[in-house]
């Protein structure tokens, strides 16, 4: 979950700061038509049958073109200003990134309207013929450049392909609309409706202005990015959710077979009396009378006698995490574990609570101490139906001359010692000196 979080946040910075780039920067880029690079030619009607005269000159530095405009047999006389942007009306520049066409243009024109007709010239196999300029598609406009007036924007949008040219070289519907992939000529006439007089036409700069990448473009990759991010999400948590489930039903199957196996218990134990009804071990009244009798051979000398004094580490913990009904499984599987690890001749109670007893017929000390161990590594390595691990804390004792509360306080104290010592330990009453006892708790 860490990683996705970390993907998110990072996802999250990289989308705001894509669109804050976007809207201050993504629209900052440019192509300067200048004549340092493109080849800039003044043209009139003459090879059309006209008379108007154009020439292009240099005025402070700037090309400019002189028009001498004169009407005689040609009825739609002209002069333009003509840039070609490749040496091929074929090969072009692609201008469908750029949204804007800004011209700085001077007009001094005997037309009191004052218009310029401009073209962004297209060259498309399916349209254009060879040694035909004509037959390049007319992207045109017609606006007021002004004098002095400073740089006027307009947008690609507006341009519209003109209709006699459509009419004449029979277009196909499908390619009657502005294109702007191959641009090989710019062209700025003077207004078709003007007919004689003096013009001049000096241009500052033209230059377009376009975006480094489209909005809708941007925002796809975005959403795509978010999208595969989702999707990855959902498939972690899947194969997350999956493997859950594979424990639960683990859980469950183990859970389900130690009932069975605690039932089974249950109906051997329903014939004997005095039966612990939760997990199933004896309870004490069951041995009361037996240790009577045990703490008679002990003083008799007749037998030895051991007992192993059992508390679950931090049950109350497990309890307040995990609820009761699976701290109550828990001891009922506690009570199978330990009955595993002993002999049939040995009496496992339930003395209260998560404390066990075994008492441990014909062991000393230390033979008890041994079971005791064996006890301990076998709940520590056992795979518990909550999935966590489990420890005990064991004090043992050996029952001499004295009565059998004594030998049980006894071994309570010794696992009193083993709780203070750090849990999951052996303590037996005959090596608990040293130990400190100054804390005395049980968890």
């Amino acid at each position: 979950m860490q990683v996705f979080q970390k993907i998110t946040v990072g996802m999250l910075i990289l989308s705001i700061g894509a669109l804050v780039w976007y809207h201050f920067r993504g629209d900052t880029k440019m192509i300067t038509i200048s004549p340092e690079k493109y080849q800039y030619y003044a043209a009139d009607d003459k090879k059309v049958g006209g008379i108007s005269e154009a020439v292009l000159v240099e005025k402070s530095g700037k090309p400019s073109m002189r028009c001498a405009m004169k009407k005689e047999k040609y009825a739609w006389p002209y002069c333009e200003l003509a840039i070609h942007l490749s040496d091929s009306i074929f090969e072009g520049i692609d201008l469908s990134s750029y949204s804007t066409l800004i011209l700085d243009i001077d007009y001094k024109s005997a037309d009191p309207n004052g218009r310029l007709r401009v073209y962004l010239r297209n060259s498309n196999p399916i349209y254009t013929k060879r040694n035909d300029d004509a037959s390049l598609k007319f992207n045109g406009i017609e606006y007021e450049p002004g004098f002095n007036a400073g740089p006027k924007e307009i947008a690609l949008s507006d341009f519209q392909v003109l209709t006699w040219w459509i009419a004449d070289y029979k277009v196909p519907v499908e390619h009657t609309t502005p294109e702007f992939t191959n641009i090989s000529i710019i062209e700025i006439a003077t207004p078709s409706t003007v007919t004689n007089g003096d013009f001049e036409m000096t241009i500052n700069s033209i230059e377009l202005r376009g975006s480094w990448i489209k909005e809708n473009t941007l925002l796809k990759i975005i959403l795509y990015m978010w999208l595969v991010i989702i999707i990855g999400y959902v498939l972690h948590e899947q194969k997350r959710l999956s493997r859950s489930l594979k424990a639960s039903a683990y859980r469950e199957g183990r859970l389900r077979k130690l009932n069975d196996v605690l039932k089974e218990k249950n109906v051997e134990f329903a014939e004997l009396a005095h039966r612990d009804s939760l997990t199933g071990a004896r309870n004490r009244n069951a041995v009361r009378d037996w240790l009577e009798q045990m703490s008679q051979q002990v003083r008799w000398g007749k037998q030895t006698f051991s007992v192993i004094y059992i508390d679950i580490d931090y049950f109350k913990k497990v309890n307040d995490k995990l609820g009761h009904q699976i701290g109550d499984d828990i001891l009922r599987e506690f009570v199978l574990v330990v009955a595993s690890a002993i002999k049939n001749t040995d009496f496992l109670v339930r003395w209260g609570g998560e404390e066990f007893i075994v008492f441990c017929p014909n062991h000393n000390v230390q033979q008890a101490a041994e079971k005791a161990e064996h006890i301990r590594l076998t709940v520590e390595h056992h795979l518990w139906c909550h999935n966590e691990s489990l420890t005990c804390s064991l004090g043992v004792t050996e029952m001499k001359d004295e009565r059998i509360s004594e030998v049980i306080a006894r071994a309570d104290d010794a696992l009193y010692k083993a709780k203070n010592a750090g849990r999951n330990r052996v303590i037996t009453s005959a090596n608990i000196m040293g130990i400190n006892d100054s804390l005395r708790f049980r968890n």
